[in-house]
C-alpha cells in the first residue's frame, strides 16, 4: 500500500540536513540525497520538491566552501601549531633576519631581532626542533579594534646545548591585516631563571 499523498518525503529533509552541515562529507551526501527525494516525489506523489532541490543547491554551494576553509585552516593554523617557531628562529639564527621579522609578525626592528637571537644562540646554540609542551588553551578574545584573535601555546624546543620552554603566542588575526596566522611574540625561559622576550616590548606583560 502507497503512503497518503500529499505527505513531505523523509528524503528531502533528510537531504536538507545534510546540506547544511560542517563536514564536506555530510554536505556532499545531500546530493544523492536531494535526487532521491525527486524521485521519492515523482514516484510516490510526496510533497517536498522543491525542499530537495535547494538542498541539492546548497550542498553545491556549501561543500567547496567548507572544503577550501577546511584548507585554509589546516595549512595556515593547524599545521604552524603542531611545527611551533622552530622554522622560523632557525631562519633568524642562520643569519635572515628579514624572514625572522616576517615570520613572527613584522614586530621590531632588525637590530632588536639580531640582539634576541644572539642572545639566545649563547644560551642554548642552534635551535633544532619544537614540540607541543601542552595542549593550546584559547586566550580571552579582546575588542576586535583592539587587538585580533589569539592563542598562546606552550613548546618544549631542542638546541644544540639542551632544551628549553618556549611560551608564543599565535596570532590569528589583527584588526588591521586580516588574518595573520604568525607566531608574533617569544617568551623564553633562561637558564638564569629569567625570560627573554620577542618583541622585547613586551616584557613584563604578564607572560
Amino acid at each position: 500500500m502507497s503512503n497518503a499523498p500529499g505527505k513531505l518525503s523523509p528524503w528531502a529533509i533528510f537531504a536538507f540536513v545534510l546540506s547544511i552541515g560542517l563536514c564536506p562529507v555530510v554536505t556532499i551526501a545531500a546530493i544523492p540525497a536531494g535526487l532521491w527525494a525527486l524521485r521519492d516525489v515523482r514516484v510516490h506523489g510526496r510533497r517536498g520538491r522543491r525542499l530537495a532541490m535547494v538542498a541539492i543547491a546548497i550542498s553545491a554551494v556549501v561543500t567547496p566552501l567548507v572544503v577550501t576553509a577546511g584548507w585554509w585552516w589546516n595549512k595556515h593554523v593547524r599545521e604552524p601549531l603542531m611545527a611551533g617557531p622552530a622554522a622560523v628562529i632557525a631562519q633568524g639564527q642562520g643569519g635572515d633576519l628579514r624572514a625572522f621579522l616576517e615570520g613572527t609578525g613584522g614586530g621590531g626592528t632588525e637590530s632588536e631581532a639580531e640582539h634576541f637571537l644572539h642572545r639566545l644562540s649563547a644560551s642554548f646554540g642552534e635551535i633544532r626542533s619544537t614540540r607541543l609542551a601542552d595542549e593550546p588553551e584559547a586566550d580571552a578574545q579582546r575588542e576586535q579594534d583592539a587587538t585580533g584573535w589569539w592563542i598562546w601555546v606552550p613548546y618544549e624546543a631542542m638546541f644544540d646545548r639542551g632544551a628549553a620552554s618556549i611560551n608564543t603566542r599565535f596570532l590569528i588575526s589583527d584588526p588591521q591585516r586580516g588574518w595573520v596566522t604568525s607566531f608574533d611574540r617569544l617568551i623564553v625561559e633562561m637558564p638564569d631563571g629569567g625570560t627573554l622576550h620577542w618583541p622585547a616590548a613586551i616584557e613584563g606583560d604578564g607572560r
